[in-house]
C-alpha cells in the first residue's frame, strides 16, 4: 500500500469573495452604530457596533487563510492534518478516525469527522474554536468538521478520505485476527 502525502487548498477566489462581504458588513455596520449613537439608540447602536466586529473578525480570518497559504488538509500516510484556524493545525490518527458523515447545513456541504476518543481530540483543539465545535456535537454534528463548500478538489478529498479511512480499518482487523491466532 503506497500511500502519498495530498494537500487540498481552499479556493482564493470564493475566499476573496466572502472577504468582500464581510467587508461590505463591517462597513454598513460602523456606519449603521454611527448613525444609531447619533440619534440616541445607544443599544441598538451597540449592537450593531459588535456585528461588524464580529464580521471583522472572520474578514481577518479570511486574510490570514490567504496570507499563510497553508493547505486547509493535508493527507499523510499517518494522519490528518486539518488547519481548524489559519495558522493552528490538529493532527488526527488515522486509526481514531471511525468514519466520516457528509451532510448539508444552510446550502453548506461539509463532511463530518466521526473520532474515537473526541475527549482528547477536544483539548487540542484551540479556545477560539472550541465553543463553536461544542455547540456542533450539542447539535448532533460532529466535533471535527471540514466545509466543503470552500475546497477545490472536493471528490478527490471523499475518495481519499474513504480509501484511507476504510484501509486502515481493514489492517486493524487483520490485525485483531492474526493475533488471535497465535
Amino acid at each position: 500500500m503506497k500511500e502519498t502525502v495530498m494537500k487540498f487548498y481552499e479556493s482564493k477566489r470564493k475566499l476573496l469573495i466572502l472577504m468582500v462581504g464581510c467587508l461590505l458588513f463591517v462597513g454598513a455596520g460602523m456606519y449603521f452604530s454611527y448613525t444609531l449613537f447619533q440619534e440616541g439608540s445607544f443599544l441598538f447602536a451597540f449592537i450593531m457596533l459588535l456585528c461588524s466586529g464580529f464580521f471583522l473578525f472572520i474578514l481577518t480570518m479570511y486574510a490570514k487563510k490567504i496570507a499563510t497559504g497553508h493547505p486547509h488538509i493535508t493527507l499523510t500516510p499517518e494522519d490528518l492534518e486539518l488547519y481548524v484556524l489559519p495558522t493552528e493545525k490538529i493532527n488526527i490518527r488515522w486509526e481514531d478516525i471511525e468514519a466520516f458523515i457528509p451532510y448539508r447545513m444552510h446550502s453548506n456541504s461539509f463532511i463530518g469527522l466521526v473520532i474515537k476518543d473526541e475527549e482528547r481530540y477536544a483539548n487540542l483543539m484551540p479556545n477560539k474554536v472550541k465553543k463553536l465545535s461544542r455547540m456542533n456535537v450539542r447539535m448532533g454534528y460532529p466535533q471535527y468538521n471540514i466545509v466543503l463548500s470552500h475546497l477545490k478538489r472536493k471528490n478527490l478529498l471523499i475518495e481519499e478520505l474513504e480509501k484511507r479511512i476504510v484501509e486502515t480499518h481493514q489492517n486493524e482487523a487483520s490485525f485483531k485476527t492474526d493475533g488471535a491466532l497465535k
